[in-house]
């Protein structure tokens, strides 16, 4: 077989997620740690090569993408929102280490002896992220959103604009067309 295979049904149920929606395809090929603390919802894709940490909650939510090569470290939580997605290489991470030199850095260092931020990430319904992006500890993404690639995002973003930069800023507004065009996909269900 060419490229890899996506996982059975029955052996998505025995893996072990919290919950597990209707037709759900993840790759054999992408690592995920703690399923246990993941809850999928219906029409999800988990792409080869991704990388999905689950040390503390994860949801996806209906109709999400995580396509090839993304990484999602989720140690402080991580939501994505009903039809929201991600392009490949993004990267979001829920904690990051304390860079000043006040404290020691490295996952193998017990905690007591190391600082950083530590918060959760929220994608919510309808945003989109551009390929290769980084979204830092204590985002909020605003429902229907665009981030272009290359994006670094380091702070909240308010609903339907259109953001892009290191660090991003709003170049506009985003069109609600789409909100029709959903309704339409879950009628015909």
């Amino acid at each position: 077989m060419l490229g890899g295979r996506f996982y059975t049904e029955d052996e998505l149920t025995s893996a072990g997620f919290s919950r597990v929606g209707r037709n759900v395809k993840i790759h054999n090929r992408c690592s995920i740690y703690c399923p246990e603390n993941i809850s999928i919802g219906d029409n999800v894709r988990i792409d080869d090569f991704a990388v999905l940490i689950a040390t503390g909650p994860v949801s996806l939510g209906n109709f999400t993408h995580i396509p090839n090569f993304c990484f999602i470290g989720a140690n402080a939580g991580f939501e994505m929102q009903d039809f929201a997605t991600l392009a490949p290489g993004v990267h979001i991470y829920t904690s990051s280490d304390d860079y000043s030199g006040e404290a020691l850095t490295n996952a193998v260092v017990p905690k007591q002896f190391t600082g950083g931020t530590r918060s959760s990430v929220v994608l919510e319904r309808h945003v989109i992220i551009g390929a290769s992006s980084v979204i830092l500890p204590g985002v909020t993404i605003g429902e229907g959103s665009s981030v272009g690639a290359l994006s670094l995002v380091k702070t909240d973003l308010e609903p339907w604009g259109i953001y892009c930069g290191c660090p991003v800023r709003r170049l506009r507004g985003r069109s609600k067309g789409l909100l029709a065009l959903a309704s339409a996909v879950i009628s015909d269900e």
